[in-house]
């Protein structure tokens, strides 16, 4: 394993606008005064580097673009891996799992505006993605929808139409909660053109189909071992459609997200949709008996990094090494983009950089970024922002580019991002 060194400086509990606390992982909390710059302030100023001990041999992260077009195995330790594209759409989802044996894509979502389009950024990620694996002959062996927002389906139909696609799952809601996302209307598109498709499986997961430790039937586990790999990739589906007590639940698209836990040898990682506090409180009550469906290692952090979507005790649950936030870059001013929704918001970031609930593994480097205080989606907000020195290792696609997690049978992660 590499010998890599890493600089730990990062927020952590809710903290004054201008201090943050500074966390060495192998020594006691420190806290150490950094002057922040909100959106339209004058001053900033680095954190102050603290040198760590070499990381983990668990997890170290690779910087290196190349390692985002190469299916070389980075390491010869790694042997028989799988890798995450967590690809960039701008201020949406579209992840890319690939296998020895397979592919499957969660979410075909994005950006489009005058500055960014998302459908074009997506299919020719997929079409050089396919060209570096000719063996998969252009085929998706699933498509995942976790549910009928554009930022999560946007180019569903052109990937329908450009790859083959063997099989597709969703919550099968086209019911408009607002007039101002077409999701819906999109989701009721794709259902009108799998049912011109039949060659095409479809399947609508609603909770009430799903047993007391997931579901892995039917469609939804459709990978396994080949000449390539011995290792059999596991997919256990664990939320879908509600359609008990919405009288308290509500009709909000993002409460009946697809979960998706995937399992690779040792390595795992946990997919939440836009999953909000209420469904995530209902998700775990239902494995109540079962968390350990929850333990992980990669946890793509939910809701684009929205405050309401990831809470203390499903980072306790999950314990993950990493974590990768789907959103937009901060700099990009349009409507329906991270920088008017205030993501990642920094409620979000203090679960997980918590130092005993959150995220386990380190970055090789750390990184500046744009922290979300609030969003201005309402007319009357204007947006506020801080940056913040983030050590842990936590990556998201809006400040890097398209991150990609290799993630080996034997349990053993690395990281490499776009920039």
């Amino acid at each position: 394993m590499h010998d890599r060194r890493a600089v730990a400086s990062l927020s952590h509990e809710r903290a004054p606008a201008l201090v943050s606390w500074v966390v060495h992982p192998c020594r006691p909390l420190l806290a150490l005064a950094l002057s922040l710059a909100a959106c339209g302030g004058s001053r900033e100023q680095s954190a102050p580097p603290l040198e760590a001990d070499a990381l983990p041999p668990h997890l170290y992260a690779s910087t290196r673009a190349a390692g985002i077009v190469s299916h070389t195995r980075q390491g010869a330790d790694f042997g028989d891996a799988m890798r995450y594209h967590f690809i960039d759409v701008g201020q949406g989802d579209a992840t890319l799992l690939e296998f020895p044996c397979g592919a499957v894509l969660i979410d075909t979502g994005g950006e489009q505006n005058a500055s960014f389009d998302s459908t074009k950024a997506l299919l020719g990620y997929l079409d050089a993605f396919f060209d570096r694996r000719p063996d998969l002959g252009r085929t998706l062996d699933l498509v995942v929808i976790t549910h009928p927002h554009i930022d999560h389906m946007r180019s569903v139909i052109d990937v329908l139409e450009r790859y083959k696609v063997r099989a597709v799952i969703d919550d099968g809601k086209t019911e408009a909660e607002s007039e101002h996302d077409p999701g819906p209307e999109q989701q009721a598109r794709m259902h009108e053109w799998l049912a011109a498709h039949p060659e095409v499986a479809h399947q609508d997961v609603k909770v009430g189909d799903i047993g007391p430790v997931g579901l892995t039937e039917g469609l939804i586990d459709p990978i396994g071992a080949c000449e390539a790999s011995r290792v059999d990739p596991r997919l256990t589906l664990l939320w879908g459609a509600v359609t008990e007590e919405l009288d308290s639940y509500g009709h909000d698209p993002n409460n009946h997200s697809l979960v998706l836990r995937v399992d690779y040898g040792k390595a795992s990682a946990l997919f939440t949709g836009d999953l909000e506090i209420i469904g995530l409180s209902r998700l775990f009550t239902k494995y109540k008996d079962h968390p350990e469906l929850f333990d992980v290692d990669i946890y793509q952090v939910g809701h684009h990094g929205s405050k309401n979507a990831t809470i203390h005790y499903q980072m306790e649950a999950m314990s993950p090494k990493l974590a990768v936030i789907s959103m937009g870059p901060y700099d990009r001013v349009h409507d329906w983009t991270a920088r008017k929704y205030g993501h990642p918001n920094l409620i979000a970031l203090e679960h997980l950089v918590h130092p005993k609930t959150g995220v386990t593994g380190w970055r090789e480097e750390p990184i500046e970024a744009w922290v979300g205080i609030k969003g201005a989606w309402k007319d009357e907000r204007k947006e506020v922002f801080e940056r913040r020195t983030i050590s842990k290792a936590i990556y998201a696609t809006g400040w890097e580019g398209t991150v990609v997690v290799t993630a080996a049978a034997s349990g053993e992660l690395a990281v490499d991002t776009e920039r």
